[in-house]
């Protein structure tokens, strides 16, 4: 007998193009759609400037994906911010997904369901004595955009060994469940895997007859003991992927949300106050990995004289290649009708210019072009964003041009973001988790929760 045709479609996301790369399943849009965001490279790598703040910047980056697909030419048109959209994230995944669906909800865009396997930030208080990392990790939390969130943890309380086996944490969600007593139960036959187990867990509530996670974690295999129905854990067949929308089981009560602080003319660490715990001022989350890129030696951020209200701020200074720092991707609304940034020039030169430019998968805009032969103090300066350069995603880059005859400027840039009307000093006619999955448009649900 011929199996039936699938009817699902597996993307991957690519972080150096930012595009979503076919897997697997149909090729042409029809039932669900899986995508895989795996920003591993930098969430367990040793990354320039620490891992300070590289969470949210791959939220910036996931949300730029998802405003502005990438798809194969057969999807084109196909919007990845459905309502009936499920965000799944596990450990350090589920801190990346609360941060984009805060940036969802800034825009006003509503997700069906947002589902936490056992959420561990990295913040400096989990897991003793390993506990002194602080990574800038924000606890996970439901926003007003989201229907439904549910959230499945446990914790051993760190000390040795288990401070190895990171902890997870409650988090208020609608459904939050300690599944502590079901697979750590006393007679634990592997003590140290607890937190991996959680996603085995959620597996064994997706594929009710699954034996494994696929990815050799066996489930419900403890000695004497169940995950599923004892220790107040619900059976398998009405608990985790249960509540989804293609399950349609029935949700408990919502909790209330909260209001999110992110704004949609944001560039995540275009002030450049996002630095390590070290106090050395380095920082380069969201300038590295998702399409962000940077020139020459690894540098500090620059300390000395800042502008008001700032501790750090970028210095750009030439060699005969010039001197460049690219932006990771980033989603410019439509409300977005200008870019602003504060400037200095330390040293003037006769040929440089100083240009700040959206790169797009295709094309580029070059919305700064400006000369930089006077030697300047602190001034914040305001440019044009065309039209036709909004509800795109692109990398930011700035860059020293010495036109062909090499870079002798040192030029200061501080407080880099977008305005819906161009407040500063206007220049015209100067060429600036793991997992979640998507359902097709058929939510029968419409709750909305209240702010806090």
């Amino acid at each position: 007998m011929t199996p039936p045709a699938p009817s699902g479609t597996v993307f991957s996301y690519q972080p150096d193009s930012g595009a979503w790369q076919w897997e697997c399943g149909s090729t042409s849009p029809s039932g669900e759609i899986v995508l895989v965001f795996n920003w591993s490279e930098e969430s367990d790598g040793l990354n320039p400037g620490g891992t300070h703040g590289y969470a949210e910047a791959a939220a910036d980056a996931l949300y730029a994906a998802l405003r502005d697909p990438e798809l194969p030419a057969a999807f084109a048109g196909v919007s990845l911010v459905d309502p009936a959209i499920h965000f799944i994230g596990h450990s350090r995944g589920a801190v990346v997904n609360s941060d984009c669906v805060e940036r969802l909800a800034a825009a006003g865009i509503a997700v069906d369901q947002v589902t936490s396997l056992d959420p561990h930030p990295v913040d400096g208080t989990l897991d003793f004595p390993l506990d002194l990392a602080d990574w800038g990790d924000r606890s996970p939390v439901t926003w007003t955009n989201v229907d439904f969130a549910d959230n499945y943890w446990r914790a051993d309380g760190g000390g040795i060994p288990w401070a190895s086996d990171f902890d997870g944490i409650p988090i208020g969600a609608d459904t939050d469940l300690d599944l502590g007593a079901a697979i750590e139960g006393a007679f634990d036959v592997d003590p140290l895997f607890e937190h991996t187990e959680v996603h085995a867990w959620y597996h064994g509530t997706v594929d009710l007859a699954a034996n494994d996670d696929g990815d050799g974690t066996p489930i419900d295999d403890e000695l004497f003991t169940d995950w599923y129905g004892r220790g107040g854990v619900p059976g398998r067949n009405a608990t985790g992927f249960y509540f989804s929308e293609i399950r349609q089981g029935a949700r408990p009560a919502q909790q209330p949300g909260s209001t999110p602080t992110w704004s949609t003319f944001s560039i995540y660490n275009g002030d450049f106050e996002t630095v390590g715990s070290d106090g050395l001022g380095i920082g380069y989350a969201g300038w590295l990995y998702h399409g962000g890129e940077k020139s020459g030696v690894l540098i500090p951020w620059s300390a000395v004289d800042p502008p008001p209200d700032s501790l750090y701020y970028l210095t750009l200074f030439g060699d005969n290649d010039g001197r460049t720092i690219q932006h990771n991707r980033v989603f410019v609304d439509n409300a977005v009708t200008g870019i602003e940034f504060a400037h200095r020039v330390a040293i003037p030169s006769s040929n440089d210019r100083l240009q700040i430019t959206l790169v797009g998968a295709i094309v580029e805009h070059t919305v700064v072009d400006i000369p930089l032969t006077t030697a300047s103090s602190w001034e914040t300066v305001a440019f044009p964003v065309a039209a036709n350069e909004r509800g795109q995603g692109f990398a930011i880059r700035l860059a020293i041009d010495g036109g062909g005859d090499g870079v002798d400027a040192i030029v200061d840039l501080d407080g880099l973001h977008f305005v819906p009307e161009p407040d500063g000093q206007l220049l015209t006619g100067v060429g600036v988790a793991f997992l979640w999955v998507l359902g097709q448009s058929r939510r029968t649900r419409s709750r909305r929760r209240t702010p806090t």
